[in-house]
């Protein structure tokens, strides 16, 4: 019984995760062929197949936020869920084929056509770990914002507790710079900065007037 316990732990997370074949989904966009004066007829051409394109796209992300999952969850709960998924959901969108591309009474037509994986389904339907896991595999993780790594926070010197390591730059020195420490001990560090901002001022002034009177 303990074994049979045991093995039925093991397995609950696989069971989480619907079991699904390929299915494809397809979508059509349109876009209407009207004249723009200020464009070619190349540019023209290339607007309407875009605006077209991007109608399909929006039809397709629809149809894909949809998608069931298990416990009663769509692909679009998913999404929302964190910015793994979300950028997850919009690289695996691109993978979408033109299936035609055509003129149909005044509007210019775009079909796209999109295989979704049991992979997509595994990687959409587990936690963080598993998306970012999925996105280093298909060596997506270097085209996102949530590649890129953080410098430490102590790399920087912001002077401040509550600073993100976000702003971190490498390369600057932590300790505090001599003249800096006195001014600031001896309470006239907005003194010195006003300072020189005075003397910062008058000097453009008196570089401005000599270029413009001489």
């Amino acid at each position: 019984m303990t074994l049979a316990a045991c093995s039925s732990v093991a397995t609950k997370p696989d069971e989480l995760v619907i079991k699904k074949t390929d299915k494809v989904l397809t979508a059509q966009g349109y876009s209407r062929l009207q004249k723009i004066s200020s464009l070619t007829q190349k540019q023209h051409q290339f607007a309407q197949e875009q605006a077209a394109t991007v109608s399909a796209y929006r039809s397709l992300a629809k149809q894909l936020y949809q998608e069931k999952l298990a416990d009663g969850l769509l692909v679009a709960d998913q999404v929302i869920k964190a910015e793994p998924f979300r950028v997850y959901f919009d690289l695996f969108l691109r993978q979408a084929k033109v299936l035609q591309s055509k003129k149909v009474y005044g509007q210019k037509s775009v079909s796209l056509s999109l295989v979704i994986t049991p992979r997509f389904y595994k990687c959409i339907s587990s936690s963080v770990k598993v998306v970012l896991h999925c996105l280093r595999e298909e060596g997506k993780i270097q085209f996102t914002r949530i590649g890129y790594k953080q410098a430490a926070a102590s790399t920087v010197n912001l002077n401040c507790y509550g600073c993100s390591s976000q702003l971190s730059v490498s390369g600057f020195s932590k300790k505090k710079n001599t003249v800096d420490s006195v001014m600031l001990r001896a309470g006239l560090y907005d003194a010195e900065w006003l300072g020189n901002m005075a003397v910062s001022v008058l000097s453009r002034y008196g570089v401005l007037t000599h270029l413009v009177f001489e």
